[in-house]
């Protein structure tokens, strides 16, 4: 933890982050409105627990009976209370997860009338401490790269004295033949790698070192789990093939296993080298070759090999065998309940060649009729029979193009994995045909004697063979995740767009528990074993799981380790969709990926969107609105599905992107290996190297030093309260990024030198503006530089994963302004920082705080908000309460034409927006409200507060000019006073905050000067009572018959009531007699206003 002194950033007492987490663990309240209708699957609302959810009834069920029910608590009873628009139902937030509420309307029990989801986050602790989750730095190991279990802690001291906080663990089951770190062969047992000759280590180990790293280095853990797929070597799958998609339980992928076996035997053709002389020779020798085998390959496969497999046999009917069957029903005589549509195929239950049928019953409506062009019966039998044969045979025609469609589509997607592996540039380019890489992966696991695709057919038609044969799992570009591509009438593996992974196979859970047990069982008894043991896991492959296999698998997790840290990477193609799964899933954090950015000014935007609110943003109330949110980020700068930062952008620039990285305020990730400079992505499958241990390395390799620093100021910033973000594309490749602290106003400012571009690296001084702050330069917190070693040549460890050891980094911390060798400041008070030796590589941090007198006013503002300055607040309840009707009038409402008739002036305008509805508080406040709600610091009535502070020179000129209403003019002034000398960028939210305590007392005492049976009436009736208070005002020109002398006032005009606002509120016109005498009763006497009543 960090705190910052004048000149030294030091270790902060613990109470001191405990009490900022307190802070945001305060009780609020989120209110939901129910609308018939909505059903918000896609819309993330995130909570804490012990806060509390308030529904209440929209629009559209005010009046109507509304049963609400939460997998949280059940069915919610409403509260007593007539008034629908008062009534609510509540839960507290008791547990973390993910829960989901419905509503049923007037005894519809059958069909909700809306829904949605609640997301409550769980609380981490480490080392006692608690682990808010922006404060989150992670970094993922590969587990098997750790070697030996006893040699673990060396290896993951590493990521502990580099500031990392959690560590993500690949799975450390038992692998399969592949040694992929995703294909487990027994996700029960520990991997027999991790053991000893002396000792064999079990879960119950690794759950010893967890704990340990957990307790004594504050450093959490959590694991991947794999749902989806298992190798395609474990043996609980050969005793329990059910478990798998196969082509006994999944007869529809018969014909995919049939194409398969084609192409494998055609590879080995190709290896045999049979087809050389026609330009596919079985090794690639050069270019010309491999520019040349594509054409020939695609001619081969389309004029030779795939129509050997006659592909439409499988879609076509048996003609014969289904006329003798309509003959049959042709003979019992036409048909009374006939139909006038098209016949459809349908694949029968064994999807054998010939085996499409149609539906007979269907038929005999459609065909078996009378018919006028008969001479007898026998001759409709006929004719009918021929009409069926007919259409048979039209319905096989399209079979034929079906089946062209499909072998065109393979076709095309053997080519595209072909030039990817072995033509393009960017792929592996491998030259050789073999066993372990044929000409495609294949999709399912043979392990039967295999001479011929022909004879290999007979296989998946075999109950004895036919589950064996399992179709192996992958991903599907583009496809919708909610669909499951292993079911039929998915066409994926027929039409080759499965990117295979050949080692493992994909499992076949059905709809629930029942449809397959043992699959279930043993997944849930994995999933809890990964919850006794770690504090998190990441959903692998989440998009393609099973939703509500992951929702029920999760559950399991959670019956163990309630406050379980759930992540997941997915590959959705929209937000929409990504929600969906967070909100069904309860995932506390999503992976995004800096990688994905092209330039440092997109990479900027992430840090933007993935972190937190907007520098100056509004204060919000504890009760409000549970607003629609971006889902949690874990922010990667390199996960270890990313090639190395080094090979696709420079290795310059990955010290300043783990520096903007660590500004986001969100979870921060890395991957072991990019602090020390690795340059190439360390490949799951293939590498046998171990990582470096501490004790042989220390801290000097790569950046390491300072990623130490960087990942503990991202975690001071979080746990300090650190939530506002700022973002300054200074030029191309420079970004300033500014943390804020809401409460303090204290500012971090981090400013990065990026290098994406090999070929546009600037060493020397970059061309750039100055970096401008507003308050007094603290100190420098840090600055770095990455710099070339002129005397190293590279030579890769075969021994040891190391990285590139001609780098280093110059790293220099806490100093004075005038220390710094990157840049130079000019002032330390509102100054600025020029950037003159700031080359591509350079990273500096800045801590700057607010002056004394903006401190002093800030001081002044919030103990004015927060209701500590009990003689403002004493002056201003006594002047309201002195005022009468006429002025409370004044003060809240008057149209412009109002405010024109008496002072030549309207209400206030807003540049790029227009003026207010009324000149009082009524006209700026809901204007306010919108603008705070959705944190809008872009509207223009922001834009003119941090311009200026005219607005509030209005407020108070408008009430200070009228007599009755200067005392309280005087009072908002001083209200006002402090603003002036805040920063501007603050303005805006701290007048939000003054002038909302103004108006909720001004109309807290507009209440009590109404009628007293108004206070217990409903919340509209008394709205409205509030409402009525702006038609009755004294206006000058609005002349009322004469009264007499002896009458007495409390006012210097008699009040009128206008017919109408705008239009009929001076002259003649506002005391327009049908109108008003209509408004009379609502407007006077309900609202105890006799003697208005009476003399207007």
């Amino acid at each position: 933890m960090f705190s910052v002194s004048p000149h030294m950033l030091v270790s902060l007492p613990e109470k001191s982050a405990t009490m900022t987490i307190e802070r945001s663990r305060a009780t609020q309240t989120r209110i939901i409105l129910l609308n018939a209708g909505a059903h918000l699957e896609s819309v993330v609302i995130r909570l804490r627990k012990g806060w509390v959810v308030r529904f209440m009834r929209g629009d559209s069920l005010l009046g109507r009976d509304v049963r609400l029910v939460t997998s949280l608590s059940g069915e919610i009873p409403w509260s007593d209370d007539r008034d629908d628009l008062a009534a609510y139902a509540q839960i507290v937030c008791s547990r973390a997860g993910a829960f989901s509420y419905e509503f049923f309307v007037d005894g519809n029990d059958k069909e909700p009338s809306g829904s949605g989801y609640l997301q409550i986050i769980p609380e981490l602790e480490a080392a006692g401490r608690p682990l808010p989750l922006s404060a989150i730095v992670c970094q993922t190991h590969i587990a098997k790269l750790l070697g030996p279990l006893p040699e673990w802690e060396d290896r993951l001291r590493v990521a502990k004295e580099c500031g990392y906080n959690m560590i993500h663990f690949t799975p450390v089951n038992e692998l399969g033949i592949s040694n992929s770190s995703y294909s487990i062969a027994n996700p029960l047992v520990l991997n027999p790698a991790f053991s000893t000759p002396k000792k064999k280590c079990t879960m119950e180990d690794v759950g010893a070192l967890v704990q340990k790293m957990a307790d004594e280095w504050g450093v959490l853990s959590i694991q991947d789990v794999v749902w989806n797929h298992a190798a395609k070597n474990a043996p609980w799958l050969a005793e329990h093939p059910e478990c798998a998609y196969n082509c006994k339980n999944s007869p529809h992928l018969r014909p995919a296993y049939v194409l398969d076996r084609l192409y494998y035997h055609f590879s080995h053709e190709i290896a045999a080298g049979k087809w050389t002389d026609r330009g596919l020779p079985p090794v690639i020798e050069n270019d010309q070759q491999s520019s040349s085998a594509p054409c020939a390959l695609r001619a081969i496969l389309t004029e030779e090999i795939v129509p050997r497999i006659r592909m439409s046999e499988f879609f076509k009917i048996n003609v014969d065998k289904v006329v003798q069957q309509f003959w049959e029903i042709v003979k019992k005589g036409p048909s009374a309940d006939t139909l006038d549509e098209m016949l459809l195929s349908e694949p029968g239950s064994e999807w054998s060649r010939f085996g499409f049928t149609v539906g007979m019953d269907r038929a005999r409506r459609i065909f078996n009729r009378s018919r006028g062009d008969a001479y007898n019966e026998e001759d409709r039998q006929h004719k009918c029979v021929e009409a069926f044969r007919h259409h048979l045979n039209y319905l096989n025609e399209g079979a034929e193009q079906t089946a062209a469609d499909i072998c065109a589509a393979g076709i095309n997607a053997v080519l595209g994995h072909v030039a990817y592996e072995r033509v393009n540039p960017a792929g592996p380019r491998r030259r050789e045909l073999t066993e372990s890489y044929p000409l495609v992966t294949t999709y399912f696991l043979h392990k039967f004697p295999s001479t011929s695709w022909e004879d290999d057919e007979h296989y998946a038609y075999d109950d004895s063979t036919s589950g064996h044969l399992m179709a192996c799992n992958g991903w599907v570009m583009n496809d919708d995740p909610l669909r499951n591509f292993a079911l039929y009438p998915s066409q994926v593996y027929l039409r080759r767009e499965l990117v295979c992974w050949g080692d493992c196979v994909k499992l076949r859970y059905g709809e629930k528990p029942d449809d397959c047990p043992y699959l279930w069982n043993i997944m849930k008894e994995y999933s809890q074993m990964c919850a006794r043991v770690f504090h998190g896991v990441r959903i692998d492959n989440c998009h393609s799981t099973p939703i509500h296999v992951a929702e029920y698998l999760l559950k399991a997790a959670r019956d163990i380790r309630p406050d379980l840290y759930v992540v997941a990477e997915l590959f959705t193609g929209g937000e929409d969709l990504d929600n969906i799964f967070v909100n069904r899933l309860g995932i506390t954090s999503l992976i995004r990926e800096a990688q994905n950015a092209p330039d440092s000014h997109e990479q900027g935007r992430l840090v933007y969107r993935f972190g937190g609110d907007v520098v100056g943003a509004f204060i919000q109330r504890p009760v409000q609105a549970a607003a629609p949110i971006v889902a949690h980020a874990l922010f990667f700068d390199q996960t270890h599905d990313n090639p190395s930062p080094i090979e696709k952008r420079t290795v310059y620039d990955t010290l300043p992107t783990s520096g903007m990285v660590a500004m986001a305020s969100c979870a921060n990730g890395s991957t072991r290996g990019y602090d020390e400079l690795i340059p190439f992505a360390i490949n799951v499958v293939k590498e046998k190297r171990l990582y470096a241990k501490w004790s042989e390395i220390g801290a000097g390799r790569g950046i390491m030093a300072a990623r130490a620093v960087i990942n503990k100021l991202h975690s001071w910033l979080a746990v300090n309260n650190y939530t506002q973000v700022f973002v300054d594309q200074m030029n191309f490749d420079i970004v300033a990024i500014t943390r804020h602290n809401p409460e303090t106003h204290d500012t971090v400012i981090l400013v990065a030198h990026t290098a994406f571009v090999k070929n546009a690296i600037c060493l020397g001084r970059p061309p750039v503006r100055d970096v401008y702050f507003e308050g007094s330069l603290d100190e420098i917190i840090f600055e770095a530089q990455i710099y070339a070693k002129s005397d190293v040549v590279e030579v890769e460890d075969e021994k040891e994963l190391s990285g590139l050891r001609g780098y280093g980094v110059q790293l220099r911390e806490h100093l004075k302004p005038s220390e710094s060798k990157l840049t130079v400041v000019h002032g330390t008070e509102n100054g600025h920082i020029e950037l003159n030796n700031f080359s591509a590589g350079s990273v500096i941090a800045f801590k700057v705080s607010p002056l004394k007198a903006a401190v002093e006013n800030t001081k002044a503002i919030r103990k004015l908000i927060g209701g500590e300055n009990e003689q403002l607040d004493k002056d201003l309840r006594s002047c309201l309460k002195r005022l009468s009707l006429q002025s409370f009038n004044r003060v809240l409402f008057r149209c412009e034409a109002e405010e024109y008739d008496d002072y030549g002036t309207g209400s206030y305008n807003i540049p790029n927006f227009g003026s207010f509805v009324y000149c009082g508080f009524q006209g700026l406040m809901p204007v306010l409200n919108r603008i705070r709600e959705n944190n809008d610091l872009g509207h223009p009535l922001c834009c003119n507060l941090r311009d200026g502070v005219w607005l509030c020179e209005y407020i108070v000129n408008r009430l200070t000019r009228y007599e009755p209403t200067k005392e309280l003019g005087h009072i908002v002034e001083r209200m006002f006073e402090p603003l002036k000398s805040v920063q501007h960028y603050l303005r805006p939210c701290y007048f939000e905050a003054i002038f909302s305590r103004l108006y909720n007392a001004t109309r807290e005492e507009l209440r009590k000067k109404l009628h007293p049976s108004l206070s217990s009436a409903s919340k509209f009736v008394r709205a409205l009572a509030l409402s009525s208070v702006s038609f009755m005002g004294g206006v000058g020109s609005a002349k009322l018959a004469p009264l007499s002398a002896s009458i007495k006032f409390d006012d210097y005009l008699p009040s009128s009531l206008a017919a109408g606002l705008p239009h009929f509120s001076i002259g003649i016109w506002r005391n327009w007699g049908r109108d008003t005498f209509i408004a009379l009763p609502g407007c006077l006497l309900v609202t105890g206003r006799f003697s208005d009543a009476r003399w207007s």
